[in-house]
């Protein structure tokens, strides 16, 4: 029998089983732990992998087992990975990019590409201007399979820098400092606000600052400001942000289009997000204010600017229009620092 060294922080049994040969672990089982370590949680990972928690617990304790260390701190929530969970997951995920390689580079030898990509987005971008860069892709590349993965500013920086997706469509502001990303600028749009028509500031061409700051205001995404949460409408507001009145934060336009209906508030938000959502009964205004916009684009890692899953999507976009009610910033080309 085996006993546990309280002190290990590599959560390694004094006598564990003998390791087996890397070439034994299945790469399901890698992917299986990717997930669960970056949503940390059982249940998440359940949900991004389309697979039963039990086959999930049976992955995590089959490569455990195999590794002969524990890889997560289970009494944790949420659940976060050992020291040998960390060490573990850099190569882990080296190992399937690599792999992933290999098997574009098997299939490039073919008149079609085919393979698979993860796009990163969030919900605006994914229900306005996405599907149209699908359509274009899917029409040159029908071998292309392509898993859509959405996330918030946040969350879609730690997804690019991490692996979880290949590429992404992003606000580039709050901006991501990995020396290792690079990105394209592709529009700017504007900052506006949402207000019912019976509201009086509705009878006017715009806002401002003054105007608004001391109304109860509806921002997305959710989160703490460390988190970015209503990063577009802290960055609007400026200098006047100590003085607002930030009454709700959620991801979700629709959401915050219904709590400005049922007169919570003033929503404040990006015009591309308002394609999502019904606005009978309400007025959209600019705002008087020199940060009230937001710039978007797509980022990537460099080492995936060689995949040519990537480059295929890249070609698409850029010939796929803009969404509607955006300025195309045609001077910004991809930046590879």
């Amino acid at each position: 029998m085996s006993t546990r060294n309280a002190d290990d922080p590599f959560g390694q049994d004094r006598n564990p089983p003998p390791p087996r040969d890397a070439t034994s672990l299945q790469t399901v089982w890698l992917r299986t732990f990717l997930a669960v370590a970056d949503s940390g949680g059982f249940g998440t990972a359940t949900r991004t992998l389309h697979l039963s928690q039990s086959r999930v617990s049976a992955h995590i304790a089959a490569l455990e087992h195999a590794l002969g260390v524990t890889l997560f701190e289970r009494k944790a929530r949420p659940i976060t990975t050992t020291r040998a969970g960390q060490l573990f997951a850099v190569h882990a995920r080296a190992a399937l990019l690599e792999l992933q390689r290999g098997v574009d580079a098997a299939r490039s030898t073919q008149d079609q590409l085919v393979g698979h990509l993860v796009v990163g987005s969030y919900p605006s971008v994914s229900s306005t201007y996405l599907p149209d860069v699908l359509h274009l892709l899917r029409s040159e590349y029908p071998g292309l399979t392509v898993e859509l993965w959405e996330g918030t500013a946040s969350t879609l920086e730690e997804a690019v820098i991490n692996g979880t997706v290949d590429i992404a469509f992003r606000p580039t502001l709050p901006k991501i400092r990995d020396a290792s990303v690079c990105h394209r600028v592709l529009w700017r749009e504007d900052i506006v606000a949402v207000m019912r028509k019976a509201d009086p500031l509705a009878q006017q061409r715009s806002v401002s600052l003054a105007d608004i700051v001391s109304r109860p205001l509806i921002g997305n995404p959710a989160g703490s400001a460390e988190d970015g949460g209503g990063f577009d409408l802290r960055r609007t507001l400026g200098e006047e942000v100590g003085n607002a009145n930030i009454a709700y934060l959620t991801d979700q336009p629709t959401t915050l289009v219904a709590l400005v209906r049922s007169v919570f508030g003033v929503g404040i938000i990006n015009r591309l997000a308002l394609q999502t959502a019904t606005l009978d009964g309400l007025t959209v205004l600019t705002v008087d204010s020199a940060t009230a916009y937001r710039d978007v684009a797509l980022f990537w890692t460099r080492r995936r600017s060689d995949r040519a899953a990537v480059c295929a999507f890249l070609r698409a976009q850029e010939r796929t229009p803009p969404p509607p009610h955006v300025r195309t910033l045609v001077d910004a080309p991809a930046n590879q620092e």
